[in-house]
């Protein structure tokens, strides 16, 4: 549940309260801590909306934790001091800093003095189990990951620790390990340490204690005690059972912490933007979750992507190891080549984005949700059906579509899913499944095909519902039903999927998205399907929607969709058509 905050006004009188001291710039000092995020709070640190909530967060706990005896957590300024001093004991191992001892930027120190100093009042143990940090390339994620890695396996006073780099391929999960080895190199902690190279591990042989890479593939995920696990670049995780294994894992521990420090990317149905997305939640609602540690640096939705006074948002390392004329020179070329501007946006300003390929912006789509709209609501309207049926062992959708009077449209659901398929799909597809099942954007029905009673039974309840003027569905697979539905004077209308039927359509569908004409109710499956989907556009311009790999990119939804389109716009244009006195019945 969700807690009152205190008003911009009583957090600014409270942060002058604190008297916090003003630093240098590589002043290692916890109360850096503080100061970054008084900086953050008052606008003197340019910053986006995300590490502004941050920031506020910090002050609201510490308020909390002075004057709320239920709050069960306090910032030990000493537990911090002991993870900033850490970093002096190691060096950087990369570009022109290399071999020179560490030191620690303010929003740096912010983010490790808040994952180690928030701790339990009770026994001093640590607040955060879950640690999860979003910033651009370049940024110095593998530096601050593998100093974290060190200080746990050395300085946490945890017997047995283990602690794992983790990535799907053995080589992406070495980066971090293979950091540290070289910090451990050029450092006094090579001392209380050892190096088996030729096993992938750093010993720390006082507390029995490890740390090694670990991938996806790897035969020994089974019987893991995880301390900390480092997920590096999870924004290409499409494996969400591997994060889950991972996450089970820790449960022996008393203060086990996942940490994940990873840029956007372009897989908008993995694990990493279901954590990306769960970070914002946290942020917005402020004690929602108490025990999730998170930062987003990124571009405001108002920012323009090619304006360089807002790369510093994105970019906490601009100006030391993140250089403006680097970006610079990339943003140029992102806006000569549109084949580009994806990478840049992903990896320059921390962005997710469908990538080159994709027919739809996804951040447009969530900006078309209503989570209020109720189909209840539009009992005796006007109604367009849309179905895209075509396998019977395959993922089925049913689109109503609402016409309102001010130009938009209200979209809903119906999607099936016959039981047999979750056997012909993989363990990460079928969970997939189970989770759309389990929020009500997925009916996984009994049986191994799709059950023609239950689609007859919801077009049934749609015609006593609404104002039905056509059923559109493709005659592969429905012509029996709907010789049936039409028999007893239903709407239907045969839709072979041709680009020639459904261009324009699905051009009409991307520009009510662009312009918020087109409104739905939060449905998953939906904004799955609209995730999958791709385009070719032909030399007349007509555009074709195809899915990149039709085992597991499902777009049944979203050519529901377009078909339901194509029948309002016959509707509103009656005149282009022969069908408006005998009702339709095949469009080819």
């Amino acid at each position: 549940m969700a807690i009152k905050k205190l008003s911009h006004k009583k957090l600014t009188k409270y942060i002058d309260s604190l008297d916090i001291p003003d630093f240098n710039l590589l002043d290692q000092h916890p109360k850096q801590v503080h100061r970054y995020a008084a900086d953050i709070v008052s606008g003197k640190i340019l910053s986006c909306k995300w590490i502004k909530l941050a920031a506020e967060r910090h002050f609201n706990d510490m308020y909390r934790s002075e004057h709320d005896d239920s709050f069960p957590f306090v910032f030990s300024e000493f537990k911090a001091k002991n993870i900033i001093d850490f970093y002096k004991f190691i060096k950087h191992t990369k570009g022109v800093l290399a071999r020179t001892p560490i030191q620690l930027l303010p929003w740096q120190q912010f983010l490790l003095g808040s994952i180690i100093g928030w701790v339990k009042k009770e026994n001093g143990l640590r607040r955060f189990k879950q640690a999860n940090i979003w910033v651009a390339r370049k940024n110095g994620k593998s530096t601050i990951a593998s100093g974290l890695a060190l200080f746990l396996l050395v300085a946490d006073n945890e017997t047995g620790a283990e602690i794992y780099s983790v990535a799907t391929k053995i080589d992406q999960a070495r980066i971090v390990w293979d950091d540290a080895v070289r910090m451990l190199g050029m450092s006094k902690l090579k001392d209380m340490l050892k190096i088996r190279k030729g096993r992938n591990e750093i010993l720390c042989d006082e507390t029995f204690s490890k740390f090694t890479p670990l991938s996806s593939d790897s035969n020994s995920l089974d019987g893991l005690n995880i301390h900390c696990f480092i997920a590096d670049e999870i924004h290409a995780w499409k494996d969400r059972n591997l994060y889950g294994v991972l996450e089970t894992a820790t449960g022996s521990r008393t203060q086990p912490i996942a940490f994940t420090i990873s840029t956007a990317g372009w897989i908008l149905d993995g694990v990493g933007k279901d954590i990306f997305d769960d970070g914002l939640s946290i942020l917005q609602d402020y004690g929602c979750e108490e025990e999730v540690f998170t930062m987003n640096y990124t571009i405001d939705s108002k920012d323009k992507w090619n304006d360089p006074t807002v790369w510093g948002k994105s970019n906490p390392c601009l100006g030391h190891s993140v250089q403006e004329d680097d970006i610079l020179r990339l943003c140029r070329k992102a806006e000569r080549l549109n084949s580009e501007r994806p990478n840049f946006l992903t990896k320059r300003l921390n962005i997710f984005v469908n990538n080159a390929e994709a027919y739809f912006d996804q951040n447009k789509i969530y900006a078309c949700a209503d989570p209020t709209a109720k189909i209840e609501n539009f009992k005796g309207q006007e109604c367009y059906i849309g179905i895209d049926f075509a396998e019977y062992v395959d993922l089925a959708s049913v689109c109503y579509l609402f016409p309102n009077k001010n130009g938009t449209f209200n979209v809903f659901y119906d999607n099936f899913l016959p039981h047999s398929a979750l056997d012909k799909v993989s363990e990460q597809m079928r969970q997939r499944y189970y989770a759309l099942d389990d929020e009500g954007w997925l009916n996984i029905l009994s049986g191994d095909v799709m059950d023609h009673a239950t689609l007859e039974g919801v077009l049934r309840e749609a015609k006593e519902n609404y104002d039905l003027k056509s059923i559109a569905y493709d005659p592969y697979h429905l012509t029996q039903i709907a010789n049936q539905l039409e028999k007893e004077r239903y709407p239907m209308v045969s839709v072979t999927q041709t680009i020639a039927n459904l261009s324009e359509a699905a051009k009409l569908m991307s520009k009510y998205i662009e312009s918020k004409q087109l409104i739905y109710n939060g449905d998953k499956t939906f904004e799955w399907c609209c995730s999958n989907t791709m385009a070719k556009v032909d030399d007349k311009a007509n555009v074709k929607l195809f899915r990149e790999n039709p085992r597991v990119h499902k777009i049944d939804a979203v050519i529901a969709t377009v078909i339901a389109i194509s029948m309002a716009e016959i509707q509103e244009k009656p005149v282009q058509t022969i069908y408006k006195d005998r009702g339709f019945r095949m469009l080819f």
